[in-house]
């Protein structure tokens, strides 16, 4: 039997969700619990990576199991062993080709940054920038990001590693609550930094350092280094990974 499971943790403490020789991990953390449970070493497979500090509010994962649990009783007993900055949200019965991964059709992510009074007790959750921001600049740079792009310029992949380097961003939404700018991202997938990235640049324009021009140029002729700007991991969330098509699920 094969179970889904949503999953929402707090990246803080955690050298990111894939297994590191040096360092705890989400995905050594979530695999021994679920072994001890099943009295059998378990692996699972997450629907993709988050870095070092990085936080979920719906990461998706999968394993398989010959334990006769109903979804309650499996929720209650990893909610019981998981630590306190994890929580179970859902945990589902799907069929047995199921995969987290390459089943998932979009993912929603969310940036935020404190443009008010530095608050010691967001630091880790809350990207601390702490000035005003042209948030009308930011909304007009971030239109151009929609659609289908070569997004070589922003992110941290290789092209050895990943050649094809164009992807497909559904809507990207700026939202202001109070002193916190919110920055929505729906995409059929993102390369590793590539959310962060595009959130540095958008917050470099909000600066007025650099200008709208440039990022088209940057956008328009895909090169690595051409946007150099990268944003701390500690103010983005993985929200929710779709598995519907866009708008269905939203």
């Amino acid at each position: 039997m094969r179970i889904k499971v949503t999953l929402a943790y707090d990246g803080s403490k955690y050298c990111g969700w894939q297994i590191q020789p040096n360092g705890t991990s989400i995905q050594g953390v979530v695999e021994k619990v679920i072994s001890e449970i099943q009295k059998v070493e378990t692996t699972v497979e997450a629907s993709g990576r988050t870095d070092a500090r990085v936080h979920a509010k719906g990461q998706v994962f999968h394993f398989d199991t010959s334990l006769t649990m109903n979804t309650d009783q499996w929720t209650k007993a990893l909610n019981a062993k998981l630590p306190d900055d994890m929580r179970v949200i859902k945990v589902e019965v799907v069929h047995d080709e199921f995969h987290s991964r390459f089943d998932a059709k979009w993912k929603n992510y969310d940036y935020y940054v404190n443009v008010g009074d530095y608050n010691p007790f967001q630091k880790d959750y809350v990207l601390q920038y702490c000035r005003k921001l042209n948030v009308e600049l930011m909304k007009e740079c971030a239109k151009m990001f929609v659609g289908t792009h070569d997004f070589t310029s922003f992110n941290g992949n290789s092209l050895i590693e990943r050649p094809n380097q164009v992807r497909t961003i559904y809507d990207i939404q700026i939202e202001e609550k109070d002193d916190v700018i919110i920055f929505h991202y729906y995409g059929e997938g993102f390369l590793r930094y590539m959310v962060r990235m595009l959130t540095q640049t958008m917050i470099e324009v909000g600066k007025e350092r650099i200008t709208i021009e440039q990022v088209k140029k940057a956008l328009d002729c895909p090169k690595k280094q051409s946007a150099p700007y990268n944003a701390s991991p500690v103010g983005l969330y993985l929200v929710k990974v779709g598995y519907e098509d866009y708008g269905i699920e939203k």
